[in-house]
C-alpha cells in the first residue's frame, strides 16, 4: 500500500493513487491535474511518434525551429524567447539569477516558485496575491491567473507594478489560454518594452501534454541570451518539439477546448454551489479552489475507492485542510464528480 500524506500531496499522481485504491491508472478521474480532458491533439500525438525514430540523434539545440514558431505566435523577435523542459525548468533556470537575493512568492501558490528560490539560497518572502509584493524584493513572481485561487490579474495593472519596480517580474501564464481573455489578458509583449519582465508560458495545460514537457519564456534578448548560455542546449526532446509544433497549428483543437471551458467551467462551478456546506471561489481558469465542510483528505479516502481523484491543497501555504481544488473536466466527469461528492 502506497501512503498519500501531505508530504506527498500533488495533483496528477495517478501510479500512487492506483496503487493506493487498487485500481487501474486509466480506471481514474483525474480531478486533481489542471490538465484539459480531450487528450492532446490527435496530430501532436502522431508528430511525437514519429519523432521517435530521431532518438539516435541529439536533439534540436535550443529548440530553435520550435523557439521560431513560439515567436513569431506571439509577434516578438525570435531572440526574445527560450523553450524548456516544461514550464518548471524555466522556473528554476531563471531563478538562479536569485542566488543570495530576495525572492517575492505568491502564497498559496506553486510550491515549485519557493523550491527554485531555496535551491540557490535566495531568501523567500511570501506574500498574498491580491496583496502588493514586498517592496524590498529583488524577484517578483506573479501567477495570472493565479494557482490555486483562479484570482485574474489585469496587464494594466502588472504592467504598473513592473514599471514600479527595479526587481525582474516573473509571470506564470501557464493557464492564461483557458480563461476568458485569452491572449488578450497576457503580458507577454510587454516583454519587449519592460526590461525587468519575464513571462512564462506553458503547453502542458492547454494541449493536454504533460508528458511531453514543454514550456517557455518570453524576455528581453540579451535575458534570453544570458541564460542561454547557462543552460542545457537539448532538455528539448525532439518528440516534445515535433508534438508542440503539430499542437501549435491546430485551431480546430483550440477552438473546441475554448467552447469547452466557457461551458464547462460555470457548469461545475455553480454545481459544486449548490452542494450544502460548499463555498467556491469564483474561477477563471481549468480548476475551481473549493472551501468543503469536511478535510478534503476525507474527501478523497471517501473518493478514492470509487476511482475519483481530487486535489488536497494542505501543501499550499496558507490553506486549510478543508479546502480542495478540482480541475474542470467533460460534462459526464464533471457530473459523476458531484454525484459522488452529495453521497
Amino acid at each position: 500500500m502506497v501512503a498519500i500524506g501531505p508530504a506527498a500531496i500533488h495533483g496528477g499522481d495517478l501510479m500512487a493513487a492506483a496503487a493506493r485504491w487498487g485500481l487501474e491508472p486509466a480506471a481514474i478521474l483525474d480531478f486533481s491535474a489542471n490538465i484539459n480532458p480531450f487528450g492532446p491533439p490527435a496530430e501532436a500525438l502522431a508528430a511525437a511518434r514519429a519523432a521517435l525514430g530521431d532518438v539516435q540523434h541529439y536533439p534540436e539545440p535550443y529548440a530553435r525551429s520550435l523557439r521560431a514558431c513560439l515567436a513569431h505566435r506571439h509577434g516578438l523577435p525570435e531572440g526574445a524567447v527560450l523553450v524548456g523542459n516544461g514550464a518548471a525548468e524555466v522556473i528554476h533556470l531563471l531563478l538562479r539569477r536569485a542566488a543570495g537575493r530576495r525572492v517575492a512568492v505568491p502564497a498559496p501558490g506553486f510550491a515549485e516558485y519557493a523550491r527554485a528560490a531555496r535551491a540557490v539560497g535566495a531568501e523567500v518572502l511570501l506574500y498574498a496575491p491580491d496583496a502588493p509584493p514586498p517592496a524590498a524584493a529583488d524577484f517578483i513572481i506573479i501567477c495570472n491567473p493565479h494557482n490555486p485561487t483562479g484570482r485574474l490579474d489585469t496587464p494594466a495593472r502588472i504592467h504598473a507594478l513592473t514599471v514600479a519596480t527595479n526587481a525582474t517580474v516573473i509571470v506564470d501564464e501557464a493557464f492564461i489560454d483557458l480563461t476568458d481573455p485569452g491572449e488578450q489578458g497576457s503580458v507577454i509583449r510587454h516583454t519587449q518594452l519592460l526590461p525587468n519582465l519575464v513571462v512564462i508560458r506553458s503547453l502542458t495545460k492547454f494541449y493536454a501534454m504533460p508528458g511531453l514537457r514543454v514550456g517557455y519564456a518570453a524576455a528581453p534578448p540579451a535575458l534570453i541570451a544570458a541564460l542561454d548560455e547557462v543552460r542545457d542546449p537539448w532538455s528539448v526532446s525532439p518528440a516534445s518539439r515535433a508534438g508542440a509544433l503539430a499542437a501549435l497549428t491546430d485551431p480546430a483543437y483550440a477552438a473546441r477546448v475554448r467552447e469547452w471551458i466557457a461551458t464547462e467551467r460555470p457548469f461545475l462551478a455553480n454545481a459544486l454551489a449548490e452542494i450544502q456546506g460548499y463555498d467556491v471561489t469564483p474561477p477563471s481558469a481549468n480548476f475551481i479552489l473549493v472551501t468543503a465542510p469536511e478535510p478534503a483528505w476525507a474527501i478523497q479516502e471517501r473518493l478514492g475507492p470509487r476511482g475519483i481523484l481530487v486535489r488536497d491543497c494542505r501543501s499550499f501555504s496558507g490553506l486549510t485542510e478543508c479546502h480542495m481544488r478540482l480541475a474542470v473536466r467533460s460534462r459526464a466527469d464533471n457530473l459523476r464528480l458531484v454525484e459522488a461528492l452529495q453521497t
